[in-house]
């Protein structure tokens, strides 16, 4: 080994006859030496490896930020959400009791009704929104 080379450090690495095999094919395909090969597959697979990471890392990040911006407006979303049920349930309860003062015997079972109107009406693709 040439004194000025830049690469000083030798490893040994022990590998299968069919390794080696491909090793020696890939590199005379490539006019490279074995060594070289080797160099420059650990050079690009290590560089991916560490692409990949900082990729992973930079989702991570961008993904934190992003759930830090809009959760007070998911917070708010869902105190709305809940005030509208409140206020459904409330309507409910005195459109129920309406009918029910105005004589209507059978007040609870146009309740189930509206209900059964209602959950049709949500399941219908509206066109025109």
């Amino acid at each position: 080994m040439a004194k000025n080379s830049k690469f000083n450090r030798q490893l040994l690495v022990r590998l299968t006859e069919e390794l080696e095999r491909r090793l020696r094919a890939e590199a005379a395909r490539r006019g490279l030496s074995v060594a070289n090969l080797v160099r420059d597959m650990l050079e690009q697979a290590l560089s991916e490896e560490a692409a990949g990471l900082a990729a992973r890392e930079g989702k991570e990040a961008l993904e934190k930020v992003i759930k830090k911006a809009i959760k007070p407006e998911m917070d708010r979303l869902a105190k709305l959400i809940y005030r509208a049920g409140h206020a459904a349930a409330a309507a409910m309860y005195l459109n129920t009791q309406a009918i029910a003062d105005m004589g209507k015997h059978d007040a609870v079972e146009m309740y189930h009704m509206a209900r059964k109107k209602a959950a049709t009406y949500f399941r219908v693709d509206d066109q025109d929104e």
